[in-house]
This record gives structure tokens, sequence and C-alpha cells, in this order.
């Protein structure tokens, strides 16, 4: 059975033995590290493939969907970098041209860091209002522009070469803001939650757009070779369940049938305070097949992992709950020891379980501490 197989019917059906599969990518900067490389943008698809292969795990590949401005000539997307404070930053300005007017996003990296967003494409705009209406009409624009497209296959052919790339015996996963509340990740999450509140009848349409959108990117991401979709989702510190309620859980709803009439599984990861939604149920309403993650303070705010497993439906299967800080600071005996922890509990509640950490591993995550991880469950699968 290949680890694609393996990890697919797993997060359907579980089994006797649990899996490893710590995050590695997604521009954490572990696997650039494992490469000698100091620029987490400078990662390739080869080092992160290479820095899974050192451990005894099954991985999880995660990679982003192609550029949708590949689908129509009507938008396009330049970018430039340049270099700061003597070579130590790098600054990422893109810009979205449209028929509407341009809006521009900004990013910085610093070196062993890794990338932080400092401008989305459109925010608030306290001291001209009518900015963000001219910016909501550019994402309209853009959002009319994509819906107009017939021929996906650009995307079918991008999802592919991802395929292509890590081969067909790994699981892959690709990701995009298909969640219609984010707006394609055009505002901050913070900025998101005001438009929501101060544009609301907007919004709404805004995210039927979306959704539409989603309608057709998903066939085609499926067809592409894609095993997960990712469906994000900010915490307690962001936004009130109130927000989940209202927008979240009946959008997720939506999306996620959409996705699993395709045949794609729905992959999601909210690393940050998942109480009170997690009490409240949300969770266990959006259609999510593979959760991540279930982690106490200071990573986030469950009360303990058997609350945690208690309260989510065991159709779900979780993914987690080593925290970064732990990895970073502790030592492999105590990894260890949490390690065995978490799986006893899985086991004892009846759940399926993949141990992992509670996000995307940092570049300075200690490689010893890792390997305790996978020898963990190596261990208690008796192998």
């Amino acid at each position: 059975m290949t680890n694609r197989e393996l990890f697919k019917n797993y997060v359907k059906n579980g089994g006797e033995k649990f899996l490893c599969s710590p995050q590695i990518g997604a521009g954490a900067g572990f696997d650039t590290r494992l490469a000698g490389k100091t620029w987490i943008t400078s990662t390739t698809m080869d080092d992160t493939r290479a820095a899974c292969r050192s451990f005894d795990m099954t991985p999880l590949y995660n990679m982003g969907l192609p550029d949708l401005t590949c689908l129509t000539p009507e938008l396009n997307i330049t970018g430039e970098m340049r270099v700061e404070k003597e070579g130590k930053r790098r600054v990422f300005t893109n810009t979205l041209h449209t028929g509407k007017g341009d809006l521009t996003s900004v990013t910085i990296e610093e070196e062993l860091m890794g990338v932080c967003p400092v401008k989305a494409y459109i925010g608030v705009d306290e001291d001209d209002p009518e900015n963000e209406e001219k910016q909501l009409d550019i994402l309209d624009y853009y959002l009319d522009a994509l819906l107009e497209v017939k021929d996906f296959s650009p995307i079918v052919n991008g999802v592919r070469g991802c395929r292509n790339y890590i081969g067909e015996d790994d699981p892959l996963d690709i990701q995009w803001a298909m969640q219609p509340y984010e707006l394609l990740c055009f505002p901050s999450n913070k900025d998101t939650a005001i438009f929501a509140s101060i544009y609301e009848d907007r919004f709404k349409k805004l995210m039927d757009k979306v959704l539409r959108l989603d309608e057709k990117l998903l066939p085609a991401v499926a067809a592409g070779g894609s095993d997960f979709v990712f469906l994000g989702g900010p915490g307690a510190e962001m936004i009130s369940p109130a927000y989940y309620e209202k927008f979240l859980v009946p959008y997720s709803k939506i999306v996620t049938d959409m996705a699993h009439k395709a045949g794609l599984l729905i992959y999601s990861h909210i690393c940050s305070p998942i109480e009170p939604m997690l009490t409240k149920g949300y969770y266990n309403q959006m259609g999510i097949d593979l959760f991540e993650t279930l982690s106490p303070a200071p990573v986030g705010n469950v009360k303990s992992i058997e609350d945690a497993f208690s309260k989510l439906s065991p159709e779900i299967c979780t993914r987690g709950n080593i925290g970064l800080d732990s990895l970073l600071n502790d030592t492999p005996e105590v990894i260890y020891e949490k390690s065995m922890h978490i799986l006893e509990m899985a086991k004892k509640m009846g759940r399926k379980h993949i141990l992992a950490a509670s996000d995307y591993l940092f570049y300075d995550t200690k490689i010893e501490n890792v390997e305790a991880m996978c020898r963990a469950v190596r261990d208690f699968n008796g192998n």
C-alpha cells in the first residue's frame, strides 16, 4: 500500500496502527534548514521531499493553487522584490491589474524567519471609506472575470504538475482560500471581519461569488490529482462564535459538500484557540475529514486532549498535537512521553489520530525531537 493510499484510508476509516505525520513545508522553514538554506522562499519542493524522506513518517504535501490570473487575460499580476537591511530583508510587492483598477499587496521576509504579510490587497481605510468601496469593487470585478471563464484546464494542468512532481505514491493537498468568508484572502482576517460587519449585504454577495468560483475550481483540482483541499478558519482570538454561526458554518457546509462530490477530502488547520467553537460543536457541522490541531496552552486553549477528543465527532480524523514550543525547547525524552500520552488517549477513546505537531515545523525545530515523535509511533504500534 502506498503512503497515499495508507493516509487517505486512515483518514476515512482509521486503523489498528497510528500514523506519524509531522507537518513539513508550507513555508515554515524546517525543510529550508535541512537543505542548508537561510531564505525560506528559496526552498524547493525537492527540499521538502528530502526532509520528509529523512524521517520514518507518512507525509501530506501541502501546495498552493495555481495563480488564478492564468485563466483570463482580463487579469494580470506583476511582482518585484527589493533587498533591505544590508541584505537581511527581502520585500515582495505584488500588483493585481484589472480593468477596474489595481490592488497591491506587500510581504517581507527576514533571513531565517520566513514571510510575513504587511499589506493585504484590500483593507479597512478609516480615513477614506470611499476607498474601501473602490477596493471591494475591484474584488467584485476580479470574481466576475473569473466566473466568465469556461476553460479551467490551466488549473487542472497546474495541479497535475504538482502531482507529477511529488509522484503518485504520496498524498497531496491543494490549498487556497476556498472558504467563502475569507474573500480569497484579499483582506486580512481582522479586516475581513470588519467588512462583514460594515458591508454585510455586499459581503454575502461576494461570498456567493466565491462559492460559485469554488464550484468550478474543485472539480479541476480533483482532476489534476489532488487528494485533499484546505479549509481554514481563524480562532477565538480573531472572531466570535456569532461569526462562525453567521458565515463560517453555513458556507463551509456548502463548499465541503461540493468538494466531497468531486471526490476530495477536507483538511482543516486551526493552530490557535478553538474554544468555545469546539464545545459549541461548530467543527462537527462543517464537513471536515482531517482536523488539526487540538492543542492546550500556550499554542491553543483546549482543556486537555481527552476533553477535546470527547467534543469532536469521531468521524473526524485528528492530526497533532505536540506544541511547536515543546518541539523547540523540550528534550527528546519529553517529546516521546508526550507522544505516548496522546497515542494512549487516542486508543483509549477509539479515535482516528495522526501524531504530528500543532503546526508546520519551524526552522529551529530540533531534529532529534521530530525523530522522537516518529519513534514513539513506531514503538506504540509494536513495529
